[in-house]
């Protein structure tokens, strides 16, 4: 039996949000170096504005992907379970196309450096809010 912080056996699996906009790589290596698969919730970041991000729209366009495709790619590169939710058929379809083409090492650090220290202390200070709520 595992013994971490007094949990008799560790978990195979702990979701929470990863994605280039809210990418955490202590979190991420804290757990995959314990052999706990890391589960992206959140893998597109909620969509919305951060789908219109300069960067992460360049290098879509250099692989004629969609900027979700990126972000989904970019999580599958990483070793993440990568979970997104949609109704709409078409994206349905949209998010399963993703192993016709690969990021560079370059692209990946383009992607790896979008989440800022404050984007990580907003989401800490949501998370505590949300926890006091319960």
């Amino acid at each position: 039996m595992a013994k971490e912080n007094n949990i008799k056996v560790l978990p195979a699996v702990n979701q929470f949000e990863v994605s280039p906009f809210m990418y955490r790589p202590n979190d991420v290596s804290y757990f995959q170096e314990r052999g706990i698969l890391v589960s992206s919730s959140k893998s597109l970041h909620r969509g919305g504005e951060c789908l219109e991000n300069e960067q992460l729209n360049e290098i879509a366009s250099n692989h004629s992907v969609t900027p979700a495709q990126v972000m989904l790619r970019w999580g599958i590169q990483k070793g993440f379970i990568v979970v997104c939710k949609t109704s709409n058929i078409e994206r349905m379809v949209e998010n399963r196309a993703l192993f016709h083409f690969a990021l560079s090492d370059e692209e990946m650090e383009v992607l790896d450096g979008l989440t800022s220290a404050e984007d990580v202390k907003a989401r800490e200070e949501l998370e505590k809010e949300r926890k006091l709520q319960m």
